[in-house]
């Protein structure tokens, strides 16, 4: 090689050891920089392991460490009667809030009635500021069947107000009578909703019934039925009317809703498919009182993520989506399809008379629950798939959900004659709104 060559010997020269250095330099500082980086990374695991992050957007707010407080109801415990029905978890740690009874000491219209015995006999300033936190212009909606309407009625019952059913004749039913003009079916003692008004609190408390997961229309031959079937027809053409009729129209009383997005909601389906599964049965020449088989559960849960998911998109992001469990009798309850329908739309609760198609057996329930639970939330490699929607649900994507396992809390609790839509105000109404109040209670702190 040449000394003109341009390649440079593999050892260097000393004119380039400053180079070298400089190289040298460099990879210690590299060096130093990763070692902290990496020590800061650990610090920051170690902290992350006692400190609880907010949960993600597509989390689910099933564990007690998504809420503002603990969740009592999501603890192991037991009904304790002093006087008042109360939930009492055996980690002392995590105690229920009684909002419902000091709720009852402040309302005068609760200190006669069947509620008179279930009031807080003192109530400190802190409770009462509990209650106005909770209560105070705020919108509670439940959507579900017989047994949602059955509770917003005990409701008024205990705080001394009326119930009203909001027919095509209210101001806010216009939605019924839209229906049925382009339907032809008539609206005639049709029941949109009911609610309940607070006046001291200025709260509303509404119910709005579905169909349950139904796709076929399986309901279309019942006189009292009125479409739509299906429960994505039944949010846009009717329940979302009646939200914005609430905060636009004042009602006959003066009553109008602060806002058309409510401040709570409380989601079930149940009844409504347990009651389809039935008369499927009895058309098929099969057992009506068997498990439910795998391919039902299956559909069923794909069913929920197109609800639910319909139901996220009208009421919000912002807004708490509660999903309630179903309660159940020990024995099968007296509850038949037929009684089950006519409580739909009848002026009072109709007592079952045990002769029909009975639906409401406990193991049946029992697997919904479970099913129900299975999304509170996903685990694993469990994933759902929408059955119309097509959108996926897995433990990474999912909607926000609150827990409340009514049917779990109250379980072996007896049943005023003996049926699911007629429940006991001690302890299933008075239970369900302790439940309602501290998730309203919840999600204000």
């Amino acid at each position: 090689m040449s000394e003109s060559s341009s390649h440079r010997p593999l050892t260097g020269s000393p004119r380039l050891s400053g180079s070298k250095a400089t190289v040298h330099t460099i990879g210690m500082a590299l060096t130093i920089v990763s070692c902290v980086f990496f020590a800061l990374s650990f610090l920051s695991s170690l902290a992350g392991l006692t400190s609880s992050a907010p949960p993600p957007t597509s989390a689910s707010f099933a564990g007690s460490r998504f809420y503002g407080q603990c969740n009592p109801y999501l603890k192991h415990g037991y009904i304790s009667h002093e006087p008042y029905p109360v939930w009492k978890p055996y980690d002392s740690s995590c105690q229920t809030t009684p909002i419902l009874p000091h709720l009852l000491s402040l309302v005068p219209g609760a200190r006669m009635g069947p509620a008179a015995a279930l009031r807080a006999q003192n109530t400190p300033k802190q409770a009462e500021e509990d209650v106005i936190r909770a209560m105070k212009n705020r919108t509670i909606l439940l959507v579900g069947d017989a047994v949602d309407r059955a509770m917003v009625r005990n409701l008024c019952a205990m705080v001394g107000e009326t119930p009203v059913a909001v027919d095509a004749s209210h101001r806010w039913g216009a939605s019924l009578k839209q229906v049925a003009t382009y339907t032809g079916k008539s609206a005639d003692n049709v029941v949109l909703a009911d609610y309940c008004f607070i006046p001291q609190y200025s709260t509303l408390v509404t119910s709005f019934y579905h169909y349950g997961a139904d796709t076929d229309e399986l309901w279309r031959a019942q006189p009292s039925y009125f479409p739509p079937g299906s429960f994505e027809g039944r949010l846009k053409s009717l329940l979302q009317p009646y939200l914005e009729s609430m905060a636009s129209l004042p009602a006959f009383n003066g009553v109008r809703a602060s806002s058309s997005q409510p401040d709570l909601v409380v989601f079930s389906s149940g009844l409504w498919d347990l009651a389809a599964w039935a008369m499927e049965d009895e058309s098929e020449h099969l057992d009506a009182t068997g498990d439910l088989s795998e391919k039902r559960l299956e559909w069923w849960r794909s069913r929920m993520v197109d609800m639910l998911g319909e139901l996220r998109k009208l009421i919000g992001n912002s807004v708490p989506l509660v999903w309630r469990s179903t309660h159940m009798s020990l024995s099968t309850a007296k509850d038949t399809v037929e009684s089950f329908i006519s409580n739909t739309h009848a002026s009072t609760p109709v007592a079952p008379a045990g002769t029909g198609h009975q639906f409401a057996y406990p193991h049946r329930i029992a697997q919904l629950n479970e099913a129900r639970k299975s999304f509170l939330p996903l685990e694993g490699r469990d994933s759902v798939r929408g059955k119309l929607s097509k959108s996926i649900w897995s433990q990474a994507n999912q909607l926000q959900l609150r827990d409340m396992p009514f049917g779990e809390v109250t379980l072996g609790q007896p049943l005023q004659q003996d049926s699911l839509l007629i429940p006991g105000l001690d302890s299933h109404v008075y239970l369900f709104w302790s439940m309602v109040l501290f998730e309203l209670l919840d999600s204000v702190v």
